[in-house]
């Protein structure tokens, strides 16, 4: 199987060489979200990564917190330095080639860093995304952008942080989640809300743009993770952010899930709307162009795990509770698991969507498959989007098998599939 990308150069010493952008052939994108705490009970290292069939890997997740020097501003910070720099592979096959040394004069970096690092070395191309925030780690945002002194505190931080292991990363990817309008957070319930954060964080995004363009990395790229509720929207810049950001990254995944609250079943990450699932990647995607955003900058999300119904009949039937098959997080299965033994799988034509239905244990598990990511592909095509963000890498099965969605992603993404 030919890989995504063209042939790379020989490796060079100069970190610069590995922070020049890249992308898959077809000009399209393949993100896909790295998470550091993979590397624990998942079992999954960068070296599973199938790095030649992906554009991107977003780095997930920094944490917004309190420099250490005066005035201490919010910066982002390592949330775990053990898997992020320092943990050493040291084994023959416990790690990219070559393992690493315990001397202690040796260069690092270590950990996933020094991983991603090498397969830059080795010749694979591809970019790092240096993700902050995520649903847990959104709280801090409307300080960290609420006023100049504290915009240019969290854009030195980023550049000290690219500083700190060059080579490493050549994308900056703003997971705020979400900015809201007040009195109607649509994130977690420890969320700071300010009617000013949209506008505040237009003033970050530009001030990031000229802090990264006027130290010698102008083709770094920016990118911000927005919801896929239409309904969600109204707090968000969308069309001035776009005039900024490189690609705007749409959430269409998480919809629905009977582990929330008492609903009825539908599907979390399906193409078009129906009367039972009226949320879909086609009615985000719509609505964010008729917000001002060019096709050619929305990336739309798929998923390598399942959201479920508990105590349902099927689709559009009324579902409560939590499912009880789960791979880490209750109601939650990750792909590869799927689907679960004693379940059918189904396509639904109508919302070109796949699910597996349990009838002995009204059980009903909503997730992509190969067929759905063709279709989003397909409509990735016809819309002249830009590609599409992946949660997350430990998620799939392997590269080489007919259901891995990765490959089906780079089938669809790397030429015309319409």
């Amino acid at each position: 199987m030919s890989t995504a990308v063209s042939s790379p150069p020989p490796p060079s010493a100069d970190p610069k060489q590995y922070e020049q952008h890249t992308q898959l052939a077809s000009g399209k994108k393949l993100i896909v979200y790295h998470t550091n705490w993979a590397c624990y009970a998942r079992n999954f290292q960068v070296k599973d990564i199938p790095i030649q069939y992906i554009s991107d890997i977003n780095y997930a997740f920094f944490d917004l917190k309190p420099s250490a020097v005066p005035p201490h501003h919010l910066v982002p910070t390592i949330t775990d330095p053990w898997a992020d720099h320092d943990k050493r592979f040291t084994g023959p096959s416990e790690g990219v080639s070559p393992p690493d040394s315990w001397d202690e004069h040796a260069d690092g970096p270590w950990g996933n860093f020094g991983q991603l690092l090498k397969l830059k070395k080795l010749g694979m191309r591809f970019n790092v995304g240096l993700s902050i925030g995520g649903w847990t780690m959104s709280q801090r945002f409307s300080d960290a952008v609420r006023g100049d002194p504290e915009r240019d505190g969290f854009v030195k931080g980023i550049l000290a942080l690219l500083d700190r292991f060059p080579g490493v990363f050549n994308r900056i990817d703003i997971d705020w989640e979400y900015i809201s309008p007040i009195g109607s957070n649509h994130g977690a319930p420890e969320n700071l809300v300010r009617a000013e954060d949209g506008e505040n964080f237009i003033k970050f995004l530009i001030l990031l743009r000229r802090a990264l363009d006027s130290t010698g990395r102008s083709q770094y790229e920016i990118s911000a993770c927005v919801t896929g509720d239409p309904q969600k929207m109204s707090a968000l810049p969308a069309a001035q952010m776009a005039q900024v950001l490189d690609t705007v990254n749409i959430m269409t995944y998480d919809f629905a899930s009977s582990a929330w609250h008492p609903c009825a079943t539908a599907h979390h990450t399906n193409l078009l709307s129906t009367p039972y699932s009226p949320l879909s990647v086609a009615r985000a995607v719509e609505a964010y162009i008729a917000a001002g955003v060019p096709p050619g900058k929305i990336v739309i999300g798929a998923a390598m795990y399942s959201r479920g119904f508990a105590n349902t009949s099927g689709l559009g039937h009324p579902a409560s509770g939590v499912v009880e098959d789960k791979s880490w997080e209750d109601g939650v299965c990750d792909y590869k698991s799927l689907p679960r033994c004693g379940a059918v799988e189904y396509w639904d034509e109508q919302a070109q969507a796949s699910y597996s239905y349990d009838a002995a244990r009204r059980i009903l598990n909503s997730y992509d498959t190969p067929q759905s990511i063709r279709a989003k592909c397909r409509y990735i095509w016809e819309m002249g989007l830009k590609g599409i963000i992946v949660w997350e890498s430990s998620g799939d099965v392997p590269v080489t098998s007919d259901r891995s969605l990765i490959r089906a992603l780079w089938e669809g993404l790397s030429q015309d599939c319409r």
